[in-house]
């Protein structure tokens, strides 16, 4: 046993003898280490049999790496279960039940997918993704269909939800949330049955407790009646609300296990020490949460730096630029870099940038790319087919988008059509077509030659406005009760991709290469890691670097209002990644509009971010030197914003933070 590596806390949770513990583990403190000492104590210290011992993680790798850690101190093959609630549930099921079939991912996707094209003509992943995870919240909730609020229209959800689940019983199917209702109503009609597994599982230990859900909950309770439950998590790093976990279980621990008590990991064996007080500055402002003391093992301090763009491409390159110089000057690898960010469609300037700057990277969601959203395949099958007009594919993606009145026979025999020759051509010398649809086929011929004549950012506001592809998007948003904001972020994401090209044809190539790229890398090593915050907890970075952290994005703009607890818990995941150093970023504007500071960068309480006007030095009447709009001088100042009269006459107001933060002024010895 490995007793002499642990400290007076860890120690102290591993011998605790109180029926159920609550163990409050921070970023970094070694929760994994004590819950495998905790089992190699039960087995060889109190005697207990391996099989009355259950280990249960979130992940199959987390319990593969736990059960080949514990292993390696034991020197056994008599061992606990190690493993997942689903795995759990699903050995249960299987002694009482027999064979289980569970559904696959792809099959579910399938089901929904069906649904949604009677009602649709373009579905994206992420709408099925969407279905998908209320179907999980409304099963797991166990309410009534009229309280439960999806996020697609109420027909259309309970459509997915009917077809879905007539599929699984026609076939013998049962899906994840099956499992867990399942084992309770098992637990729940058959008391011999309970007892029998209150009776071997007397030791249960559950890490990342704070991501149970409420029915997890509710089966610990039941198997744990007279067991003694060891649950390790952190509800400050409790960010998955969508799925339903929650942080009250570790908050209100005592009013769901009786007789708990808490004990508390204090040290962060992971990050420097001005990391660790940041991060404790930050979530503290939370009130739903433990108070508890948190250090680092750690005297040193780290680089912490916060800079402010003007746009998000130059805060791209800073990016790039910056991870350029640390492996140029063989400060680290590539693999010691992360780049971290609210939303997924947020690595798509980064991805451009990293691709001008030849960095190494890697997406940790190796499904994304932002050109495979439905909107970005649409306008890219536009564009392609301005150039070729034989082109069948992109011809049967965008011909009824909008609705052009085109049905399925005439659509079947353009794919069928083996000849090399116009799509459009082909549909028109079909018989019985109307005349009103040759003047359909005439006129969207004609935008399509005029398209291949434009430049790319040009050529999507045509698509949008002359080929009228934002009606039929509204028209989508109508039907699909989404959120037609969502979806302009999209089209002015997609439009700035297109900036620094052309032609169409450069812009095509883009594409691919980024297709060819992302391809590539996926599982390749001694990259740097792209990815959401939520996708990285868990691990851990020498540097990190956080971008977009402003009002509207972290804290994202759809959670400020009834969720920034959580929001704030993300952030403080994010930071608490990183071993050595930090670097937070923001962009001054986001999808062309101006947006504020993150609220959690004040809260960090090393940053000023409201004195940048003093330190600027700068006066009315002084001349100055943009490094973007040349030479100029200053017309006026108030508040956090200072404008500038520049040589051409042309007057520009910009944030004195950003001026400041990105070094983007100095001051001139002459005007003009």
């Amino acid at each position: 046993m490995m007793e002499n590596s642990l400290d007076m806390n860890q120690m102290k949770a591993v011998h605790n003898e109180s029926k159920n513990i609550m163990l409050c583990a921070p970023p970094g403190s070694g929760k994994t280490t004590v819950i495998i000492n905790r089992v190699y104590y039960l087995i060889n210290f109190k005697k207990v049999e391996p099989g009355n011992i259950l280990v249960i993680t979130f992940t199959r790798s987390s319990a593969y790496d736990m059960k080949n850690r514990y292993l390696s101190i034991s020197n056994t093959t008599h061992m606990p279960f190690f493993g997942t609630f689903h795995s759990l549930y699903y050995n249960i099921l299987k002694k009482y039940r027999g064979k289980i079939g569970i559904i696959s991912s792809s099959k579910a996707c399938q089901l929904v997918k069906n649904v949604l094209t009677s009602y649709l003509n373009s579905i994206g992943d992420e709408k099925i993704k969407e279905i998908l995870n209320d179907i999980s919240l409304f099963k797991n909730a166990g309410d009534d269909i009229k309280n439960f609020s999806s996020k697609s229209d109420k027909t259309v959800f309970m459509e997915c939800f009917n077809k879905y689940e007539k599929y699984k019983t026609t076939n013998d199917l049962m899906d994840f949330d099956d499992l867990q209702l399942e084992v309770k109503k098992l637990f729940q009609k058959n008391k011999n049955i309970l007892d029998h597994y209150r009776k071997i599982f007397k030791y249960i230990l559950v890490d990342e407790f704070q991501d149970c859900d409420k029915l997890q909950i509710e089966i610990l309770q039941l198997i744990g009646r007279y067991s003694s439950l060891f649950a390790v998590g952190d509800e400050d790093q409790c960010i998955y609300s969508f799925r339903g976990s929650r942080p009250d279980c570790m908050v209100n621990f005592k009013e769901y296990f009786r007789d708990g008590e808490k004990l508390f990991l204090k040290t962060n064996y992971r990050s420097v020490k001005n990391i660790v007080e940041m991060s404790k500055n930050v979530i503290g402002n939370n009130k739903n949460r433990n108070l508890k003391p948190i250090c680092s093992s750690r005297r040193e301090n780290g680089k912490i730096d916060f800079k402010i763009f003007t746009r998000e491409r130059d805060q791209a390159y800073y990016v790039s630029e910056s991870i350029g110089k640390l492996i140029g000057k063989d400060k680290c690898k590539y693999e010691d870099i992360a780049v971290l960010y609210r939303t997924n469609m947020e690595s798509r300037i980064l991805i451009d940038a990293f691709l001008k700057y030849n960095i190494k990277f890697k997406l940790l969601d190796i499904q994304y790319n932002f050109f495979n959203h439905f909107i970005c395949r649409d306008l890219i099958a536009y564009l392609k087919l301005s150039l070729d007009m034989c082109d069948k594919e992109s011809f049967m993606t965008i011909i009824n988008k909008p609705f052009r009145y085109i049905g399925r026979v005439g659509i079947e025999k353009v794919r069928k059509n083996r000849v090399s020759e116009s799509c459009f051509e082909i549909l028109k010398k079909t018989s019985d077509i109307p005349i009103f649809q040759l003047k359909v086929l005439d006129e969207l011929k004609r935008k399509m030659k005029k398209l291949s004549k434009i430049k790319p950012q040009n050529a999507v506001k045509f698509i949008l406005d002359k080929v009228n592809y934002l009606d039929y998007l509204k028209a989508y948003c109508r039907k699909s009760n989404r959120d037609l904001e969502e979806f302009l972020h999209i089209l002015y994401e997609f439009g700035a991709s297109c900036e620094n090209f052309d032609t169409i044809s450069e812009f095509l190539d883009h594409v691919n290469r980024v297709k060819k790229t992302i391809e590539q890398s996926i599982g390749k090593k001694n990259r740097v890691t792209l990815s959401t915050i939520h996708g990285v907890k868990g691990m851990e970075f020498k540097n990190v670097y956080m971008i977009n952290c402003s009002e509207g994005l972290l804290p994202h703009e759809n959670s400020i209002e009834n969720n920034i607890e959580e929001e704030r818990r993300l952030f403080y995941v994010g930071v608490t990644r990183a071993i050595d150093n930090l670097n937070l970023c923001c962009s001054s504007s986001i999808r062309g509009k101006a947006v504020e500071v993150s609220r959690f960068i004040k809260e960090c309480g090393v940053f000023d971010t409201y004195d940048y006007a003093e330190k600027l030095h700068l006066n009315i009447g002084d001349a100055v030197v943009h490094k973007l709009y040349g030479r100029g001088k200053v017309s006026d100042k108030k508040d956090d914003f200072i404008s500038i009269l520049f040589s051409n006459n042309i007057e520009r107001t910009f944030k004195c933070c950003a001026l400041y933060s990105g070094q983007l002024i100095e001051k001139a010895e002459e005007i003009f």
